[in-house]
């Protein structure tokens, strides 16, 4: 049964590989609260597909996952990263926020179980209101390897902080800036 009434996933299905059982509870939909000096703002969070599948890595597994929209390889490296990021989320307020066109983003400095260095880690979320919940929607989470965030690449973008972010999505009109990929729920499950 649905937690909240949001048009995204709110528990995400397990895998299996090998024999194995891989648990996508971690990436279930949940609240964050964040309190400022002047205001404390709860999100709701969900996540996408993109958080633990991606085509053509080398650490995916001949295991396709499928969301309301698309349908991805798993990736072990993204999927394990996967587990931190809803501990990441609550540093949210000591971070700089990038924006781009479609999305915030920030990057911090993690340990790679895949490779077993630390190396820089890229969230990308969407906030917007939905039915008069302020979201976040995780759209990807990856290693950087490339372009803004990567080792020797700098970011070009002006840092945002998280409540400036959250105040402008508060004041916006209920359901307005929803992205696409939000809107992931599955239409065939009961």
């Amino acid at each position: 049964m649905a937690k909240y009434h949001i048009d995204s996933v709110q528990s995400w299905p397990p895998f299996e590989h090998g024999g194995n059982t891989f648990s996508l509870s971690h990436l279930d939909a949940h609240e964050v609260t964040f309190k400022g000096e002047k205001a404390t703002y709860t999100f709701v969070v969900t996540y996408g597909l993109h958080c633990f599948a991606k085509e053509e890595t080398a650490y995916n597994i001949p295991v396709l996952y499928k969301d309301g929209r698309e349908e991805k390889n798993i990736c072990l490296e993204r999927y394990e990263a996967s587990k931190q990021i809803r501990n990441i989320l609550v540093n949210l307020p000591t971070m700089s926020l990038y924006h781009t066109d479609v999305e915030k983003y920030f990057t911090l400095h993690m340990m790679n179980s895949a490779t077993q260095q630390v190396e820089p880690y890229k969230i990308c979320v969407a906030f917007f209101k939905e039915n008069r919940l302020l979201r976040m929607h995780i759209l990807s989470a990856f290693f950087v390897r490339t372009g803004p965030g990567a080792p020797g690449v700098v970011i070009p973008n002006k840092p945002l902080s998280l409540f400036k972010v959250a105040m402008d999505t508060d004041k916006k009109p209920r359901n307005s800036g929803k992205p696409k990929e939000a809107s992931n729920r599955r239409k065939d499950r009961r």
